[in-house]
């Protein structure tokens, strides 16, 4: 497909050779697609357009997307109040990277362990797609749709640096301002306490984040596959057709 150049971090997220190229696409939040891009979709005909984002999110920029493509849309929104934790650990630990780091790390502890429900209807609609292109993204496309791209490259036994390596690579296509524009705090009091180290450090991805929720699956399920079934109620059927649909 070619690029989509009115959002930010749009790419491919089949990676290496392991995994089926045209089919999975990640991004950033798709408010800001021209009319060019909305036709490039159109004759993508995707199954469905997830977008992780939560209604706060959302009210401040609505995907951009024609009658057609808005029948694909489903939202399944993913939370961690990240900003709100930051400005409270400011008070506790002070202004600084290693600060807000933390904060990262426990939010993406956070995606595994309170989200289950969202990371169950994004596999059932993956299931569900028929061959049929999936759009996912998030607010930067960098941390939901993290771990949301995480999920099926690790399902189709990509080797984690691999997989790290397309995880970082929000870095280089995000800028800061496009990373946290919709970050809000719950009170426009609180905003005030927003500093350039919390922004900086939240426009940004880094390993330790992802080994963060790798890790949370790991230190509870052993495995990916044993977080699926258990966790998530699939069966190995569906492991085994996801691989089918997506890994080569």
């Amino acid at each position: 497909m070619s690029f989509i150049d009115s959002v930010s971090n749009f790419r491919d997220a089949g990676i290496g050779s392991k995994m089926k190229k045209n089919l999975l696409f990640r991004c950033a939040k798709l408010s800001t697609l021209n009319e060019e891009d909305i036709d490039k979709i159109e004759k993508l005909n995707p199954h469905a357009i997830i977008d992780f984002r939560d209604p706060k999110e959302i009210n401040k920029a609505p995907d951009n997307l024609s009658k057609d493509l808005l029948k694909k849309y489903i939202s399944l929104p993913i939370s961690a109040s990240t900003l709100n934790r930051m400005v409270i650990q400011k008070n506790i630990d002070g202004d600084n990277e290693l600060t807000y780091e933390n904060v990262m790390e426990e939010s993406y502890k956070l995606y595994i362990n309170n989200h289950q429900h969202v990371w169950k209807e994004f596999l059932k609609i993956l299931l569900s797609s028929n061959n049929h292109p999936v759009i996912f993204h998030c607010s930067a496309g960098k941390d939901r749709t993290g771990i949301a791209s995480f999920i099926i490259q690790k399902i189709c036994d990509n080797p984690i640096e691999l997989i790290f390596e397309n995880y970082i690579l929000s870095n280089k296509l995000l800028t800061i301002k496009a990373a946290t524009a919709e970050q809000t705090t719950s009170s426009s009091n609180d905003y005030q306490m927003v500093t350039r180290i919390m922004l900086e450090t939240l426009g940004k991805v880094q390993k330790s984040y992802l080994i963060s929720a790798i890790n949370e699956i790991e230190s509870k399920f052993q495995t990916l596959e044993k977080y699926i079934i258990q966790e998530l109620g699939f069966k190995e059927t569906d492991i085994h057709d996801l691989k089918k649909l997506y890994c080569n």
